[in-house]
């Protein structure tokens, strides 16, 4: 059955964003499990599974979100912008990139060729 692309996001996209979210404050920023949970809405064992990769592993982002997330990690530490806020702006640059479509069909193989779901209804 074919996978809603909002489905796509909430299961596989956004773990991923808050995945490398939480690297980057921890390797980079050099922030503690807590101060990011706190940050990013999430509990302190939420943290530990994305830096033990039990979670946000299912998919890949592309190495231009990557950058674009290392960049938001410094806004969030700052308190420059909210984590939703920047998830929000990070899902539109993935829809509008189509990102999302390359994704969707790698997790979903009943995903047409021609699909264009995704740019038609996003």
């Amino acid at each position: 059955m074919l996978k809603h692309p909002q489905e796509i996001e909430a299961v596989y996209i956004i773990p991923a964003i808050r995945k490398v979210l939480t690297l980057e404050l921890l390797n980079e920023h050099k922030l503690t499990q807590k101060e990011i949970a706190e940050l990013m809405g999430i509990t302190e064992a939420a943290v530990s599974q994305y830096k033990k990769a039990k979670r946000g592993k299912l998919v890949e982002l592309p190495e231009h979100v990557v950058s674009e997330l290392k960049i938001s990690a410094e806004k969030i530490k700052s308190g420059e912008v909210a984590v939703f806020v920047e998830t929000q702006r990070l899902l539109r640059v993935i829809r509008d990139d189509l990102s999302i479509c390359k994704i969707h069909k790698i997790l979903d193989e009943t995903v047409p060729v021609e699909c264009e779901m995704c740019v038609e209804h996003l």
